[in-house]
């Protein structure tokens, strides 16, 4: 398994001696793969994904936790993995199989999959949909049509797997939203972390400071910041920071928005603080980053 350092962060998984089939897009934008585990598989204890992905468990069983949540996948089930996840890899049946489907941070801002915050919150807290056999059905042919469409020649592909992708999120997210009530109740806590989450990835470009969140949660920011910290494991201000990078990133990379545009538009005071801001997260300044890519 190749494995990648993310500064002093937890390693990124970004291939596997494991994977079957892989076919990919745009440099890795968007990637269809076929995976299992066996004996010899070195998946590490915990890793971090760069990726937003779906996972589509066809034949047994694998259990981990993802964001200190403890999860059973047990076929036919998806689970949503959303970027910067933490995932802790426990144990699996000899006969796993998975599909996916993953898609960078610059291709999940061009879906524009924005939810009501007090509905999109249940995917970060329970990411496990437990499928039957149709719909199971249903999502593997919609990988089979993202594979022929990335080895088509075509000028409307990129544009054609886009608005594929968000049908399919948003046939699960139906099915998902279903079968919540099958599974243990959400504590309060985890309602909580996961209604903030659900906020900062509407509000962040507009709100960078905790209070904001917590008048409109109703909460004090203290006590926000401490559920939060317990439920997900990460501070208030990593996960408002995370958003930020991730969307100045999008923008860098798909518009020729000037870095004083971009600036304003992500709510900060000046180009320089922004600049600041962008080195310090990703270790070079917004040209350069747009240079390099």
């Amino acid at each position: 398994m190749n494995i990648q350092k993310k500064n002093d962060d937890l390693p990124v998984v970004y291939d596997s001696a494991s994977i079957t089939k892989r076919k990919s897009w745009g440099n890795g934008e968007i990637i269809v793969a076929e995976t299992g585990i066996h004996e010899k598989t070195n998946i590490p204890e915990y890793f971090r994904t760069s990726n937003y992905a779906i996972l589509f468990i066809t034949q047994g069983t694998l259990n981990g936790r993802f964001n200190m949540v403890d999860i059973e996948l047990k076929a036919p089930a998806a689970v949503y993995i959303f970027n910067d996840h933490v995932l802790h890899y426990n144990s699996s049946t000899q006969d796993l199989k998975v599909r996916l489907i993953s898609f960078s941070p610059v291709i999940a801002d061009e879906l524009s999959l924005s939810l009501p915050y007090d509905k999109m919150y249940l995917a970060y807290l329970r990411p496990v949909a437990q499928l039957d056999e149709l719909s199971m059905r249903t999502c593997l042919h919609y990988l089979d049509l993202f594979e022929d469409l990335m080895q088509m020649d075509s000028p409307n592909r990129h544009t054609t797997l886009i608005q594929l992708i968000r049908s399919l999120v948003s046939f699960l997210f139906d099915f998902y939203t279903g079968s919540i009530s099958l599974q243990k109740p959400i504590s309060r806590s985890e309602e909580l972390a996961g209604l903030f989450l659900s906020l900062v990835d509407m509000y962040c470009h507009e709100h960078h400071h905790i209070k904001w969140y917590a008048d409109k949660l109703h909460y004090t920011p203290i006590y926000l910041s401490n559920v939060v910290k317990r439920v997900t494991g990460s501070t208030v201000g990593d996960h408002i920071a995370n958003c930020l990078v991730r969307q100045a990133k999008s923008l860098l990379l798909t518009t020729v928005l000037s870095v004083q545009e971009i600036a304003d538009r992500l709510g900060f005071q000046n180009q320089s603080h922004f600049g600041t801001f962008f080195r310090r997260s990703v270790g070079k300044s917004p040209r350069a980053f747009r240079r390099g890519k």
